[in-house]
């Protein structure tokens, strides 16, 4: 699975999670679990940008410093 195929189906599940949080709220149920997996969600949807921003500007890095040699 890409990266932007997880990232869609993470925030697909987020919207879900989402809903089902208020709707307990409007009812005066606990959301404790959903709101840990909202947070483990979130988390997980920062730390896959994180990780492509870094490659990216790893990659933009080096392709400028061989550009400077060889040009």
């Amino acid at each position: 699975m890409s990266k932007q195929n997880l990232e869609k189906e993470l925030r697909r599940e987020l919207e879900s999670i989402n809903d089902i949080i208020d709707r307990k709220i409007i009812k005066g149920q606990s959301y404790v679990r959903e709101a840990r997996r909202h947070k483990f969600l979130l988390t997980s949807i920062a730390n896959l940008r994180r990780a492509s921003r870094v490659q990216s500007s790893w990659f933009s890095r080096s392709f400028r410093m061989a550009a400077t040699f060889l040009f």
